[in-house]
């Protein structure tokens, strides 16, 4: 009953439809939360090794995302069977670096706070339910209506999201064509400006974040 009548789709579009949404948001939500969580975790290391403490944060970000571009590798291959790839895939990689650069930022932003405030953890937790809900994985973009949808896209995870369903299922009769270069470009630059946002704060309060570990 949901998808044919509440949704008005098939079945299997909205499950190539969904996975493609939730791979990023995956990455998006383990991302942050475990950068977040990364200094509390390896305070022993921090204390006996010298080492530079921005490799910490970003290293957890890191494996995070080859966790993700292994996940978007089998979509791609299982999405050939169902959904022809256009040349939109050529914007992959600038996509998938612009939520590298955002998840990197946000983990960082929250990691030299996360020592002295420890429900943060659960804090986030909880606004990436909210999130889950506030970005079009389980609808289009275009079931908002039209009045909101200019404010609604205001969201950058939202852009983000949408960004990867239209590269990846361009060709799919579910996916309503729109610039989805200019969605490329949006993300990008958000991401950029979250990306120094929070290197800039880390930087000025990693010595802080280590003495309240």
């Amino acid at each position: 009953m949901v998808f044919p009548l509440i949704l008005k789709v098939d079945f299997l579009s909205w499950v190539l439809f969904f996975v493609c949404g939730l791979i990023p948001f995956r990455f998006l939500r383990s991302g942050v939360i475990e950068t977040t969580r990364s200094l509390v975790e390896k305070g022993e290391i921090i204390n006996k090794v010298k080492i530079p403490l921005l490799v910490i944060p970003l290293s957890k970000t890191l494996a995070r995302f080859i966790v993700f571009l292994i996940e978007c590798s089998i979509f791609f291959i299982l999405s050939l069977l169902f959904v022809k790839l256009t040349i939109m895939l050529l914007l992959f990689p600038l996509i998938a670096l612009s939520e590298f650069l955002m998840v990197s930022g946000l983990g960082l932003y929250f990691s030299v706070y996360y020592p002295r405030y420890r429900d943060l953890d659960y804090i986030l937790n909880v606004v990436f339910e909210a999130l889950l809900f506030l970005t079009p994985i389980v609808y289009r973009v275009e079931m908002i209506p039209r009045e909101y949808r200019d404010v609604y896209m205001l969201n950058p995870f939202a852009r983000l999201i949408y960004a990867y369903q239209g590269i990846m299922l361009y060709a799919s009769p579910y996916f309503v064509k729109t610039s989805i270069v200019e969605n490329c470009i949006f993300v990008f630059i958000a991401s950029v400006v979250i990306f120094i946002i929070g290197i800039k704060i880390f930087e000025k309060r990693k010595y802080e974040a280590v003495g309240a570990i």
